[in-house]
């Protein structure tokens, strides 16, 4: 059986002649089509290139923020260094303070240490006569080393030796050292005007001064003082 691809007139009711013009139209047709693409193309990348309101809104709230988080940063930093700068001779300055009082207190504690001392020093001088004063009332014998230590001073070439003593001494010297004074010649004399525990001795214009006054005063010297045993005397 033989099929036939024949179609009747009939049944081509859409059916149009060619004609050389339909190319050239379908030509035009394409081009302009092609350069709409291109135009819409382009409008699509101006579209894309350029930003919406929201997106500037947010650049600039960004640049902000970043401007600030800079700003902050860097103002952070430099006030952290003022601060510490600031803290440092704060504490330089409490350190400085700290020193000096601390130095006022040891010249303090030093110059009542001393006071102390010194008080100290004067009631023991105070003390010393005191006790020297009344030993020589209950002992009166202790003029006699006194007495001998002054007479081992005078040069053994001595003519006519004198010896003064308070009136109460004379006669504790005669009780203890009269026999031997009178074999060198000794002259025992009173004097009033010394005390207790004191002698002078005269011998070829020479004098030797033992008084009580004189050795307490030497006894002070050598512990740096230069107190009378006359203003201490009670």
């Amino acid at each position: 059986m033989t099929t036939s691809s024949f179609i009747p007139r009939e049944k081509l009711k859409s059916y149009q002649r060619w004609k050389m013009d339909s190319l050239e139209t379908f030509d035009s047709t394409q081009r302009k089509c092609e350069t709409d693409n291109s135009e819409d193309t382009s409008t699509k990348k101006q579209t894309n290139t350029l930003p919406t309101d929201e997106e500037i809104t947010a650049i600039v709230q960004n640049a902000k923020k970043d401007g600030y988080a800079a700003g902050f940063q860097e103002g952070s930093e430099k006030g952290y260094a003022e601060g510490r700068k600031a803290a440092e001779a704060a504490v330089k300055a409490e350190v400085v303070q700290l020193q000096t009082l601390l130095s006022d207190l040891n010249q303090d504690l030093c110059r009542l240490d001393q006071e102390v001392a010194d008080e100290l020093l004067s009631l023991a001088i105070a003390l010393s006569k005191k006790m020297i004063g009344q030993a020589l009332i209950f002992k009166p014998e202790l003029i006699l080393p006194i007495v001998q230590e002054a007479i081992k001073s005078l040069p053994g070439s001595a003519q006519h030796p004198r010896l003064y003593l308070h009136p109460d001494d004379v006669t504790v010297i005669h009780s203890h050292l009269d026999t031997k004074l009178a074999q060198e010649n000794w002259s025992i004399r009173e004097d009033e005007r010394l005390c207790r525990g004191s002698c002078r001795i005269e011998a070829d214009g020479s004098e030797i001064d033992a008084s009580l006054q004189v050795r307490w005063q030497r006894v002070l010297a050598a512990i740096g003082r230069s107190d009378s045993w006359l203003d201490h005397e009670d």
